[in-house]
């Protein structure tokens, strides 16, 4: 959206892709030329925009642990470790909005 080609994410063809079998992941893209960190209004926007439950966000986020450039290894800790505790404290707080 911010490079404009995308001026809504509803058209977004991911969506359909998603359907079809292909894998995506959210992450930050060069967050020093844009100035932000992180990517929880990446989330909130696409949580919106493509109806997304629950489900669809956890395999979000460990699609992006799965398909990441580093060591097996270091995938193996990050799924086994270090995921399942942070995800349980984002839905503790979730659920006590």
């Amino acid at each position: 959206m911010v490079l404009g080609y995308t001026l809504d994410l509803r058209s977004h063809p991911i969506r359909d892709l998603t359907f079809k079998g292909l894998q995506f992941s959210v992450s930050s893209d060069d967050p020093g030329f844009f100035n932000y960190t992180g990517v929880t209004l990446d989330y909130a926007y696409l949580t919106l925009a493509w109806e997304l439950n629950i489900r669809d966000l956890k395999k979000i986020t460990l699609n992006g642990i799965k398909y990441s450039s580093v060591s097996d290894e270091k995938k193996e800790h990050l799924e086994k470790n270090v995921f399942p505790p942070m995800w349980q404290q984002w839905i503790n707080m979730v659920n006590t909005i």
